[in-house]
């Protein structure tokens, strides 16, 4: 699974360069923040499904951007997991990264300083999660077009 988190440096280094001891801080400092350093050795398949969740989140965070793009971050994760991750986020914004997260989780979303809602792929709504996830706005979602 390290190996997994690793691929996070390759912006920086290319597949084919060793790593740097800074990568090497980077991919421990990442797996850290997720809690699952201790799964380092570990195959990707060999994981549950919240543990290969957290060791792809920790491949963004890997690569040290002032963006991170996530899709459906929590889903499928115990509430546990949810929060730790949760928090995470919630730090990351703290320390000037920008979450961009794709989500069905309504109190992901009602989290967020602002919300696009999409409805069939098209935008139905923008601005603060108070005025645009509102039980109108999203009760047309599961309308017919």
């Amino acid at each position: 699974m390290r190996q997994t988190v690793e691929m996070g440096r390759w912006s920086a280094r290319g597949p084919w360069r060793r790593l740097t001891r800074r990568d090497h801080t980077a991919v421990d400092g990442a797996l850290g923040r997720l809690g699952i350093g201790h799964l380092a050795s570990r195959q990707l398949g060999e994981l549950s499904g919240g543990q290969r969740q957290r060791a792809l989140i920790a491949q963004g965070l890997a690569q040290e951007s002032d963006l991170l793009l996530l899709d459906e971050p929590t889903t499928g994760l115990d509430p546990q997991a949810r929060e730790r991750i949760g928090a995470l986020l919630t730090e990351l914004v703290a320390e000037g990264v920008t979450v961009v997260q794709a989500t069905h989780d309504l109190a992901a979303a009602r989290s967020a300083d602002a919300c696009l809602l999409l409805r069939d792929g098209r935008l139905a709504g923008r601005g603060a999660p108070c005025e645009v996830l509102t039980e109108p706005a999203l009760a047309t979602l599961w309308q017919p077009a």
